[in-house]
């Protein structure tokens, strides 16, 4: 808990006050610097290097009319609520290892679930585009072997603007990443013991435990990994770029606000206006962490 210092007693303390200046200031530096440069080159024409034109408002009138914007939202919000859905399974996943009773036999499916963090995520994603292969994929070769398609037959999973968006939500599957079940498990490790002996003597059912306990207690854990998911989500766009390249997939179905600005300042050179995107972006991911706060609240 935080306490009050008299002036008198701040001398006693000013080295305590550098060591948490210096990172700051690097914060401020290497953070909030760039945040402020990229907004005020939103009102310019700036290509990156050699020019830089005020152009007032032009960018955000532009921004007002861009109908591709909007759609990449729209597409973003359709990853939002799929992935809001994905957290259902790590949670699952998080109360079965609670309740293993061996402790070897816990740490072991821990380390298991951890494993797969130490390969980097553009391993796992180009594995994935392998799989998604129309000729030699995973995929399409198991639906042979099933019989769902005929040998001869190839679902286009990435060039169907059907099958686009439906095969980046897949991806992934079963989408128990490790992050969340460690998460998840911590907060279902706290609970004491003798929580569970009361609810055992009251004769409440495992559902009953899961319900009226379990899932309340953790509800902050729930709450921090939303924010981080819906915060991911809105940015990400690399996983896209390496599916589908720079368009976003055919006609641009899949293309989402971090990927708009890539192209729009990377490829087209249109800096200014890729810094009044990524503004945009911002303010959005704030609005979502805000309703979320307000609207997941913890129950003390």
């Amino acid at each position: 808990m935080a306490t009050e210092i008299s002036i008198k007693k701040l001398r006693h303390y000013w080295p305590i006050y550098i060591l948490v200046a210096i990172p700051l200031l690097l914060v401020i530096l290497f953070n909030y610097q760039v945040i402020f440069n990229g907004l005020t080159h939103a009102f310019y024409r700036w290509d990156g290097d050699t020019v830089e034109e005020f152009t007032g408002l032009d960018n955000i009138v532009r921004l007002w009319n861009d109908t591709g914007l909007l759609n990449s939202f729209y597409v973003v919000g359709i990853f939002v609520i799929a992935n809001i859905v994905k957290m259902i399974l790590p949670i699952i996943v998080a109360v079965i290892l609670h309740h293993v009773i061996s402790n070897r036999w816990s740490y072991a499916y821990r380390v298991m679930f951890v494993i797969p963090m130490i390969i980097p995520a553009m391993v796992g994603i180009l594995i994935w585009k392998y799989f998604y292969e129309p000729n030699s994929g995973v995929l399409n070769s198991l639906l042979r072997v099933f019989g769902f398609i005929s040998p001869t037959d190839t679902i286009q999973w990435l060039s169907d603007p059907k099958l686009v968006i439906p095969s980046l939500i897949f991806m992934g599957f079963p989408w128990v990443g490790a992050f969340g079940v460690l998460i998840y498990l911590a907060g279902l490790q706290s609970i004491g013991e003798e929580i569970y002996e009361a609810a055992d003597l009251d004769g409440a059912g495992p559902l009953t435990v899961f319900t009226k306990i379990e899932l309340p207690l953790i509800t902050t854990q729930i709450r921090i990994n939303l924010i981080l998911m819906i915060i991911g989500t809105v940015q990400s766009w690399e996983n896209i770029y390496l599916f589908l390249g720079i368009d976003g997939g055919p006609n641009g179905i899949a293309t989402v606000p971090g990927l708009l600005v890539f192209r729009e300042a990377f490829s087209r050179g249109l800096f200014g206006y890729g810094c009044a995107i990524g503004f945009v972006i911002f303010i959005v991911t704030l609005a979502l962490t805000i309703i979320n706060n307000k609207f997941v609240r913890v129950k003390k």
